[in-house]
């Protein structure tokens, strides 16, 4: 809208809203790359691991987000070039709007469609829920058609005269481009471009995910003197090397200290995580944390073992302290 206005009436809508749009945008960003109070912080907050169905849906909103940068994509193609004006079905003609405003409006259009393209896949790679992903992804989304929300209320006439006037002229005229075949070509190459990029990125995090480097090289575990009724237990104490395997996607730890040994890992079946013993002749069952265990934890999801703060003995008295995970 702004490569057609005429005067400063006309110029404060596209501008406001534009204003608005990477105000908000940058909030976003600026918020997903704070940290807060998270005991294992992780390259742009990037979940430890994440369920198989958080994965894809990862990867579906990559592409979804790829192919509806139109902004982005159009901005670009239209950045520097010279294009005619005109009214539709009629012959191409330079009245009104100027070349300052027309790079300058397709600048702002790029510059807004690649903040969104950032903060989607911020969001993207932040989610360690499918239905937080997509709430997200679909707020930033919105900020992203804003623009053509404001144009098609300015349509209805929702704003003032000049707004209607100016959207009216908008809607009758259209860019003229000298090679159609050429213009869609290079979209197209565009989003391909920008699909490769993401995948590969999105790849690359999933690779980083599936091999334990964003979870704890080692986390320590302290039994409270109090645990009279199960002395045995204070032998738990100490700290817990990850290990190379993975037991239901998660991350496996091994006592460092002791003489019998101990292994911390994730049951499924009850959704916790526990802390087992075993001597030499049981070290087979390490891959069975639900098979027996002294402690565990609260019910969760989470492949972060970090964020377990406390541990249950199998009595009420005595108290289990996890933390001091090391990246």
């Amino acid at each position: 809208m702004l490569f057609l206005a005429k005067n400063s009436s006309e110029h404060a809508l596209p501008i406001i809203v534009f204003v608005l749009q990477i105000l908000i945008l940058v909030l976003i960003s600026i918020d997903l790359m704070q940290t807060y109070d998270r005991e294992l912080i992780t390259f742009m907050n990037i979940p430890v691991g994440v369920n198989w169905s958080v994965t894809v849906s990862q990867y579906i909103a990559c592409i979804v987000s790829v192919f509806s940068a139109d902004d982005l994509v159009y901005g670009v193609l239209h950045v520097g070039k010279h294009i005619r004006i005109g009214p539709r079905n009629c012959v191409p003609m330079n009245e009104p709007a100027t070349s300052i405003k027309w790079e300058v409006s397709n600048f702002m259009r790029m510059v807004e469609g690649a903040i969104v393209i950032f903060a989607s896949f911020i969001f993207i790679v932040q989610s360690s829920t499918a239905i937080d992903l997509w709430l997200n992804f679909a707020a930033v989304t919105f900020v992203g058609q804003l623009d053509n929300l404001a144009f098609t209320l300015a349509k209805m006439n929702f704003f003032r005269n000049a707004e209607w006037e100016l959207a009216k002229r908008v809607s009758e005229y259209r860019v003229h481009d000298n090679s159609m075949q050429t213009f869609k070509r290079t979209a197209r190459i565009i989003w391909c471009v920008m699909l490769i990029v993401m995948i590969a990125g999105l790849s690359f995090i999933f690779y980083t995910q599936y091999n334990l480097h964003f979870a704890c090289k080692s986390i320590t575990i302290t039994v409270g003197e109090s645990s009279s009724a199960f002395p045995l237990a204070r032998y738990l104490s100490g700290t817990y090397i990850r290990e190379n395997a993975r037991i239901n996607g998660r991350a496996v730890y091994v006592q460092k200290q002791g003489t019998n040994g101990a292994f911390l890992a994730y049951c499924g079946s009850i959704n916790q995580w526990t802390v087992s013993s075993y001597d030499d002749e049981s070290r087979g069952n390490i891959d069975d944390p639900c098979y027996y265990f002294d402690l565990q934890s609260e019910t969760t999801r989470t492949y972060d073992v970090a964020e377990i703060k406390t541990l249950r003995l199998p009595v009420r008295n005595g108290g289990v302290v996890i933390g001091w995970c090391i990246c």
